[in-house]
């Protein structure tokens, strides 16, 4: 597997949003030599934080008219204006056709969690690896969601939106009512936790709030 070194270089910036970069397709255009994305910095001054995301990426040469690439997601933090950390790596290969990306999510109401989401997405599916920092110890975990979700819900090919993260630092997921099906059965889903630790996902909420009414 391929390694990258790559340089810590913090932006500035702060929005109320996902901050997000992705790699771009993997495939013919994709280049061979390793190239490298930084989101823009997320800053929370009330509780002197900041983070940001980078994803290097590159084709891998293959026979045939399939391509490889081998991408690194990396996240960075800094706590009490110290400097930038590296609080995850997670280096893998893609296949062809395939896009991955970071979003900066959220950090929680009482400032002892940060989230991110390592994800992947191929034509209109997408899938979501939530990151979650303690802040105390620096400690990362990360879990792919996976199907949990789904599984539990009407199939009505229904996105997940990874909305924030909780004080006990589980990822918060919001299921909006489906772009393809306006049936009853494929409307809002409400709020889903998911805990990292033990893989398991709840409902905690009917409806996800006012952005889906």
């Amino acid at each position: 597997m391929v390694s990258f070194a790559i340089a810590a270089i913090p932006y500035c910036w702060a929005a109320p949003k996902h901050l997000s970069i992705d790699s771009g397709e993997c495939g013919k255009a994709m280049p061979l030599k390793v190239s490298v994305v930084r989101t823009a910095e997320f800053s929370d001054e009330l509780h002197k934080f900041k983070a940001y995301g980078e994803v290097a990426f590159r084709r891998l040469p293959k026979a045939g008219k399939e391509y490889g690439c081998h991408l690194v997601y990396k996240l960075y933090v800094s706590v009490d204006d110290k400097p930038f950390a590296l609080a995850k790596s997670l280096a893998l290969d893609m296949e062809d056709g395939e896009d991955r990306g970071i979003d900066l999510v959220a950090l929680s109401p009482d400032g002892s969690h940060f989230a991110a989401d390592f994800w992947w997405a191929m034509g209109d599916a997408e899938e979501h690896r939530p990151v979650v920092v303690d802040l105390a110890s620096q400690h990362a975990i990360d879990l792919d969601l996976g199907d949990k979700i789904q599984k539990r819900i009407h199939g009505c090919d229904q996105i997940e939106d990874f909305v924030r993260v909780t004080n006990a630092g589980e990822a918060v997921f919001a299921i909006p009512p489906s772009i393809y099906d306006d049936s009853p059965e494929c409307g809002d889903k409400g709020l889903w936790h998911f805990n990292l630790k033990t893989g398991n996902v709840y409902r905690v909420a009917r409806i996800s709030g006012d952005k889906w009414q």
